[in-house]
């Protein structure tokens, strides 16, 4: 009986020594990559403030008429994108640069709020180029003519605007990686021993 309790109680030590070990691992994994997220999150406000910049003053006249980025609805989302990723980059970029304790609560938010800003710049930059697609080629199935031709100047600032967001869609990609291996290396895998001697089974399905 005394032997049995040993081991009860070392299992149980060992039990709750885990999630310190796990804490400790996802510490260790934050501080080998905080100085190069740090880099990488003030990277986007610079992107995301210029491509915002450039197409704020994209504006042309001429004998024909004039437009303006506030005309295409594509073009607002793409300076509103920037605006919030800007802002969100200043934010994290402050947040991880200081040192702090890795809670798996932590790691979850900046994990999710780093999917939901990719995909949010990712679509400024695609309806961005899609507009551009349309304005330099024109629809034929729509008889919509080619814009580029006439109002040339226009077309190249927002082109500019436009690369430069796929710059910052580049860094968000890369920082989304970052936060994913943050977030996972704080969990292990589980143990040989708790999946039995049949290993993984692996479900069939009648055809």
């Amino acid at each position: 009986m005394s032997k049995m309790s040993e081991e009860k109680a070392a299992g149980g030590a060992a039990d709750a020594a885990q999630p310190q070990q796990q804490l400790a691992s996802g510490e260790a994994a934050a501080a080998r990559v905080r100085p190069v997220e740090t880099l990488l999150r003030a990277a986007p406000l610079g992107l995301c403030v210029a491509a915002m910049a450039v197409m704020l003053r994209d504006q042309q006249s001429n004998e024909y008429g004039t437009v303006a980025y506030s005309d295409l609805g594509g073009f607002k989302y793409l300076v509103y994108a920037n605006g919030l990723c800007a802002a969100y980059s200043l934010v994290t970029a402050f947040y991880t640069a200081v040192p702090r304790p890795a809670t798996v609560s932590r790691s979850w938010i900046v994990f999710l709020l780093d999917q939901v800003f990719t995909y949010l710049i990712l679509a400024a930059g695609a309806a961005g180029a899609e507009l551009l697609y349309l304005a330099y080629n024109g629809d034929k199935e729509v008889t919509w003519s080619e814009a580029c031709g006439v109002f040339g100047s226009f077309c190249r600032q927002a082109r500019t605007s436009v690369a430069i967001t796929f710059g910052s869609v580049l860094c968000f990609i890369i920082l989304s990686l970052i936060s994913s291996y943050r977030l996972f290396s704080a969990y292990e895998a589980p143990p040989s021993a708790a999946l039995g001697n049949k290993g993984v089974e692996i479900a069939a399905y009648p055809r």
